[in-house]
């Protein structure tokens, strides 16, 4: 019989990290490869994985110009020179018998499922044509651009841009928007966690283990593993992450933001907080003292499920290690206004602990500028940004800034789903067009029917993809 605990079972886990794309080499995927001898002399291409928003650094294994084997970059030292098994898998997308290689045209209704391959120069001239014809007709921005963030995007946006359109949306109202904002709110940048030297981890349902941040799981393995550190979990399903807690509470669905200000509401009023970084750093915390006076432990067990001296407890640990610890700010629980208050409310218990730039616990985003300022020396290589000549600027605003309540969603990506609202109900005026890459919002935003309305009422929808995904199958032209 073998025993295996919980550490041992985590470093196990992450072992397997360096091996899992063994599994990409198996005799189907080498089918792909129409199984010819590679005889090259093989050589290491340095890349990045595009199979999530992390982007992991990777080192591609090239034979006879074609790549057989995706492993981590040995350079990238906080990744652990390692890739999850979702960038292993990276090269059975790329030589997947059923990856759209050649442009297709619907020659069905749309959504009915038939197509017809062309040419890219076809493909091209008819995308060339139906935009124009909407431009010449109801003006550029009458077309919508949307892309997931990160490397590709400003190839698309750049393309708007140059058409005459301020309508460049990317994925985040449906995916990070929520903490990206509370934390522009709160700090004014972006805010990193420093997982590895924490040494007390409060998670709610942000799963590493399972939709994997390479380089923070591979934090989070070390804390855990290496420094002993306590996790503790509240998430409604006994996921990866809940598995790997030293304490797991199956909080209700929906619910997280009330134990957070409870936690917030014990750290003030049996004072344990940081008075100094408090009174040095903090404004408005009186007026957040006042308000979090009525979110008692008690309060939040009555809607969360959370027992009452679970939360007194927990709050008195967490500050018993502070600073080296944190609330993981997480990813995002729901789809409703609450999202953004219960990231602020996160982020409220790390600022109480004065754990703000110190190991273990949250820093804030710089960029070289920042770095060099603060070194008195440019000891920070900056990113050159060559830019683009010679673009019109557009002259409608864009759809979701008429309405100035979102404007800290401008910079950030802008309001996805209003895209819906622009076409169905011309607010504030009429969409007629829509050029996608990279996104799938019949899955990714939350009333599916709503988006095969507006999906089947706009006159021209372009969809850049892989595969043909739930949303490029209501497209009319779809491009590889």
């Amino acid at each position: 019989m073998i025993e295996l605990d919980r550490r041992t079972f985590i470093k196990g886990a992450g072992a397997g990290g360096a091996s899992c794309a063994l599994a990409t080499l198996l005799p189907g995927s080498l089918a792909a490869l129409e199984q010819k001898p590679l005889k090259g002399v093989g050589k290491e291409v340095a890349s990045i994985c595009e199979m999530c928003s992390t982007r992991c650094p990777i080192s591609a294994r090239v034979v006879d110009d074609k790549n057989v084997f995706i492993s981590g970059n040995k350079a990238a030292k906080s990744f652990g020179g390692k890739v999850c098994a979702r960038g292993g898998a990276g090269h059975s997308l790329l030589y997947d018998p059923q990856r759209i290689v050649k442009p297709l045209r619907r020659v069905g209704e749309r959504g009915e499922g038939k197509w017809e391959e062309i040419s890219w120069q076809e493909a091209y001239k008819t995308i060339a044509q139906k935009l124009n014809q909407i431009k010449q007709d109801h003006g550029p921005e009458a077309v919508a651009f949307s892309s997931k963030s990160g490397s590709l995007s400003g190839h698309l946006f750049h393309l708007a841009k140059a058409f005459g359109s301020p309508n460049t949306f990317t994925h985040a109202t449906t995916c990070p928007g929520g903490y990206v904002i509370a934390a522009k709110a709160m700090f004014g940048t972006k805010v990193k966690r420093d997982l590895g030297n924490s040494k007390y981890i409060i998670n709610f349902g942000h799963n590493l283990y399972e939709g994997i941040n390479m380089s923070e799981t591979r934090g989070m393995m070390k804390a855990q593993m290496d420094k002993g550190a306590k996790l503790v979990v509240f998430e409604p399903r006994f996921s990866v992450v809940a598995d790997k807690a030293d304490e797991w509470f199956a909080i209700r669905p929906g619910t997280d933001v009330t134990v957070a200000l409870a936690l917030c509401h014990v750290l003030i009023y049996d004072n344990l907080y940081d008075k100094a970084f408090i009174e040095r750093h903090v404004e408005g915390f009186d007026a957040f003292a006042k308000e979090v006076k009525a979110y008692t432990p008690e309060w939040a067990e009555g809607i969360s499920d959370v027992p009452a001296k679970d939360i007194r407890r927990i709050a008195h640990e967490f500050a018993a290690k502070a600073p080296h610890a944190v609330v993981d700010f997480g990813h995002r629980a729901t789809f409703t206004p609450e999202e953004f208050e219960m990231r602020r409310a996160l982020f409220a218990a790390n600022i109480l602990i004065g754990n703000i730039e110190r190991k273990g616990g949250l820093y804030l985003g710089k960029k070289a500028k920042t770095y060099n300022k603060f070194a008195g020396d440019k000891v920070a290589p900056g990113l050159g940004k060559p830019g683009v000549e010679g673009m019109p600027k557009p002259q409608a605003k864009r759809i979701d800034q008429v309405d100035e309540q979102y404007a800290m969603m401008w910079s950030s990506g802008g309001i996805y789903q209003t895209i819906l609202d622009a076409t169905l109900e011309a607010k504030p005026y009429q969409l007629r067009a829509w050029v996608m890459s990279r996104t799938n919002p019949m899955q990714t935003m939350t009333d599916r029917a709503l988006v095969v309305e507006t999906l089947k009422k706009l006159e021209f929808v372009v969809s850049c993809d892989v595969y043909i995904s739930e949303t490029a199958a209501y497209a009319d032209i779809i491009l590889p």
